[in-house]
């Protein structure tokens, strides 16, 4: 009788012994699956989100000549108002906007229009202290929005090409306007309405 109790707990103390090992094996493997599949997952987040980044980065915009414009008369409007600083910030933006065109689907022409608009709008965010500078290349910049807006239209924008004879001593200026009131860019406060309509666009 003491032989079978002693064999019934002894072997009740194995059982137990090798169960509670082979829960901790489990568990320990459970935990080591997790850690991979975690430590597996985890890079390929990061690289995901990377290349996310990466991708929203570079993507152009589809063509705007609507952007372009509209990011062309905060500028304008700076310099009517002899303010260089926010000029240059707008300048800025719109050089900006310029270079997220998407430009694959563009004729050479037009490309050679944007690049030369970009360059400008460059000129003129640099050189927020000197508002003469800034007219000169917004002279120039007009006259690339004037030759976009010939090859690419409006998209449904009012649009005024306006005149100054006063400008550029005495040869004259163009700019594009939203408004039919002449509010001169080139002159500002000094000769602010001196100018007419040249064309309707």
């Amino acid at each position: 009788m003491k032989n079978i109790v002693t064999v019934l707990l002894v072997g009740g103390i194995l059982y137990s012994c090798t169960k509670n090992n082979s829960s901790k094996k489990e568990t320990k493997a459970d935990l080591k699956i997790e850690e991979e599949s975690s430590v597996a997952t985890a890079p390929l987040k990061a690289d995901n989100d990377s290349e996310k980044d990466k991708k929203e980065s570079t993507v152009s915009s589809a063509f705007s000549i609507k952007q372009i414009v509209e990011s062309y008369l905060p500028l304008k409007n700076a310099l009517t108002k002899d303010d260089s600083k926010t000029a240059s910030s707008e300048a800025k933006k719109l050089y900006s906007v310029l270079k997220k065109q998407d430009i694959s689907k563009l004729s050479p022409e037009v490309k050679d229009i944007l690049e030369s608009a970009a360059e400008n709008a460059e000129h003129i965010g640099e050189k927020s202290d000197d508002i003469a500078h800034q007219r000169e290349h917004l002279l120039s910049l007009s006259n690339d929005i004037t030759d976009l807006i010939k090859e690419k239209g409006t998209d449904g924008l009012k649009l005024y090409q306006d005149f100054c004879p006063m400008y550029n001593n005495g040869k004259g200026g163009t700019w594009i306007s939203e408004s039919e009131e002449i509010v001169n860019p080139y002159e500002g406060q000094k000769m602010i309405n001196c100018g007419s309509i040249k064309k309707v666009l």
